[in-house]
């Protein structure tokens, strides 16, 4: 009898007391509070989707641009850059300004890309390496450490762009476009991607 009275106390001070205090939330779980009106109500925080694993290559592109970074090595930063996506994402926070619009960068379409140790515009390695459009690039830099790099679709002449090619074989042909890069405290960050 002296048991059940003391289960009988234990469960009515509990209802009196509202229960035992719930585990706090953590994360994701944790509730947001909204005011509404006068009333406080909770709204689930939005789910965070988790960074998709990298890829060897990926990991090695950001090494490399971490290095170009510490060594103000532009032109290996660029290789990375051209390579990676996270890449671009990590030195590249900002919208980026195309001729129409700004665009944020995880919906920003590098033009050029790597094929090979070939300079393509993006997109035209699904066509096959015979129908590849090769493109000419030149760096140029400001003395305020801007650069502007400079590409245009490119026909190599009979000797394609192999060590015998000349110059004066190459036809350039499409509007041309640029690539405006400035420099940051921690490195540079692509700024525009404009069109001539």
């Amino acid at each position: 009898m002296k048991t059940s009275g003391w289960l009988v106390f234990c469960v009515l001070w509990l209802a009196a007391c509202g229960g035992p205090e719930p585990t706090p939330k953590t994360g994701q779980d944790q509730p947001v509070l909204k005011k509404s009106g006068e009333q406080i109500v909770p709204v689930k925080a939005p789910d965070i989707p988790k960074p998709a694993a990298l890829s060897e290559t990926d990991r090695l592109m950001l090494d490399q641009a971490k290095t170009a970074c510490k060594n103000a090595d532009f032109k290996q930063l660029f290789e990375a850059v051209l390579r990676s996506q996270p890449v671009r994402e990590r030195y590249f926070p900002a919208p980026i300004q195309t001729a129409s619009r700004k665009v944020a960068v995880s919906d920003y379409r590098f033009p050029i890309q790597i094929m090979d140790y070939s300079y393509i515009v993006a997109g035209s390695e699904q066509r096959g390496p015979n129908n590849w459009e090769y493109v000419k690039l030149e760096f140029n830099q400001a003395q305020d450490e801007r650069y502007r790099v400079d590409w245009v679709r490119v026909d190599f002449g009979p000797n394609g762009d192999d060590e015998g090619a000349t110059p004066e074989d190459d036809r350039e042909y499409g509007p041309r476009g640029y690539l405006l890069f400035y420099p940051t405290k921690e490195c540079w960050t692509l700024v525009e991607d404009g069109v001539e």
